[in-house]
């Protein structure tokens, strides 16, 4: 008789459409080579302003040149727009497989027929958008109730602080009066940004108690699950300004030429009618060949596994992670046109993908499988409050506008103009 007994191998943290994501697993790797559409054609690769395309050696010296036809930031846009319902891609409405997922709409009038302005799935900074956070809640709801006891404690605490011992000047008699309006104003029409301030427990724009910062990953589940998938960052100018309630990419995807040729297009423009300062100008657009392209995505499971929301809800995190991969992989299985002169499309209607290191087993990554199952085993919760959460739309003052324009242009000359979405 043996002393040995089995161990029972443990259960799989995510099992979907026939993908099975192992206990333990911090990263998955999927790579799929893609080719033009068709075949010989020149590629554009995505181009900086006055860098042009990014190509490189390769480091290990076995692959040539290497060229990043399209960016990080740009397939994070394009996995985000693979869960739009295409009749309705213009205000970010999501598919049907993603129905009861929450995520936030602003409208004119904060009714749900009124004139689309955003939603977080659209927006650059997804729910932590400067423009939601300073959208108006509507009365009666959860996040009105919670702000207006807070605002009522707040007041409260004021009321019982001892009095100051200097009079008051006849200039300061008057503020009372203006603070209780504005005081007023706030608790009948406030701003998201005070539910979340109230959501983390913040004393002020830039104090959060440390033990509370994790909240911010509960916050963007309740409200916008997607942007945990793409990273936000959450700022509002004098409003919220505490350092660190953001997330980095759960999902970063690229698409990369290897062994690259470069070859330059001339281009030419006529002005027949002689309207432009020049009669003729003449150009050059820079296009690349490749021996291999290939897609490569990373989804970063221990990130998520550390977000500290509930089983069920981690799981649904990958779930989509994966679904976003394969409906991009399905798109591009009979083409998909990143830009003029970037057709590509899946070189064998095939996709592999690795378990926490590229060097690891390679196993295939069976896409039709996962989107067929996101039809039924999603498992979204039901959340009519917040699918969408509907907030009303307040226009910026034209100096508040200006103010922001300005930084935003400091900001893009000190960081490039590529968007970046963490």
């Amino acid at each position: 008789m043996s002393n040995t007994t089995e161990s029972t191998p443990p259960a799989p943290l995510v099992t979907f459409g026939g993908f099975s994501v192992p206990a333990g697993c911090r990263r998955i790797l999927i790579t799929a080579e893609l080719e033009p559409s068709n075949e010989g054609s020149l590629i554009q690769p995505t181009g900086f302003p006055d860098l042009g395309p990014v190509v490189y050696p390769d480091p290990a010296g076995k692959q040539g040149l290497i060229c990043l036809i399209e960016s990080e930031a740009s397939m994070a846009n394009r996995l985000e727009e693979v869960c739009f319902d295409i009749a309705n891609k213009a205000e970010g409405k999501l598919r049907s497989e993603l129905t009861n997922l929450p995520y936030i709409k602003l409208t004119k009038d904060g009714g749900s027929a009124g004139e689309f302005i955003t939603s977080s799935t659209i927006d650059g900074h997804r729910f932590a958008s400067e423009y939601i956070m300073g959208a108006h809640v509507a009365v009666g709801s959860e996040e009105h109730t919670a702000i207006t006891e807070q605002l009522a404690a707040n007041l409260a605490a004021n009321e019982a602080a001892p009095p100051e011992q200097e009079q008051p000047s006849q200039a300061t008699k008057k503020a009372p009066g203006k603070g209780a309006k504005k005081a007023a104003k706030k608790s009948s029409e406030p701003e998201f940004v005070a539910f979340v301030q109230h959501f983390m427990g913040m004393t002020g724009p830039d104090k959060c108690p440390a033990a509370n910062v994790p909240r911010v990953f509960k916050l963007a589940m309740k409200y916008d699950p997607l942007s945990l998938v793409h990273g936000f960052q959450i700022s509002v100018k004098k409003k919220l300004t505490f350092v660190g309630l953001r997330s980095p990419r759960a999902l970063n995807a690229s698409i990369l030429g290897f062994g690259c040729e470069r070859v330059t297009v001339p281009g030419i423009k006529f002005d027949p009618i002689g309207t432009g300062d020049a009669g003729q100008a003449i150009f050059q657009k820079p296009r690349i060949t490749a021996k291999k392209i290939m897609a490569r995505f990373s989804i970063d499971v221990g990130l998520i596994s550390s977000f500290g929301i509930t089983p069920d809800e981690t799981k649904l995190i990958v779930k989509l992670c994966l679904c976003k991969v394969a409906w991009f992989l399905g798109a591009a299985n009979s083409g998909i046109k990143l830009r003029t002169e970037c057709d590509l499309r899946l070189k064998s209607n095939s996709a592999k993908f690795h378990i926490d290191r590229s060097d690891s087993a390679e196993s295939e990554f069976v896409f039709t499988a996962i989107g067929t199952a996101a039809v039924s085993e999603l498992a979204i919760p039901v959340d009519t409050t917040h699918s969408p959460l509907i907030l009303k739309h307040v226009p910026k003052k034209k100096e508040e506008k200006d103010a922001d324009d300005s930084a935003s242009d400091n900001a893009a000359e000190a960081e490039g103009n590529e968007t970046t979405d963490e």
